[in-house]
């Protein structure tokens, strides 16, 4: 008997306020891929979503390629840092909501990185 679908999921959620506006990071990890969505909170949107995984194990490079949305580079550079530090395929969604900025995306972004440190089981 195969072991129950819910088993090879586990989600996280973590906040971020930025400039007085509360955001999403939610993550959902898989077997061996991750999952990230950001959006502000109570104005989540998915429009758009990018794909990233490790070139090789042994390389420290990865590639990144927008699926869904219009042009632009800042979720495919986020997935790919993700999937650089990660080691691992990484699909990642900015919500239109999101700024691209000097100071939320980074922001945002430092949070990101600090809940991998701290909830690595997470990710």
């Amino acid at each position: 008997m195969a072991p129950p679908l819910m088993a090879n999921f586990q989600s996280h959620l973590a906040q971020v306020e930025v400039c007085d506006v509360q955001y999403n990071i939610r993550v959902l990890k898989m077997k061996d891929s991750l999952f990230v969505y950001i959006g502000e909170n109570k104005a989540e949107t998915f429009n758009e979503l990018a794909v990233a995984m490790p070139s090789s194990r042994d390389d420290d490079e990865a590639l990144a390629s927008k699926l869904i949305g219009p042009d632009g580079t800042a979720s495919q550079l986020l997935a790919q840092r993700l999937a650089k530090k990660l080691k691992k395929q990484v699909y990642l969604s900015l919500g239109e909501s999101v700024p691209n900025d000097l100071i939320v995306r980074p922001s945002i972004e430092k949070k990101i990185f600090e809940d991998i440190k701290n909830n690595v089981e997470c990710f």
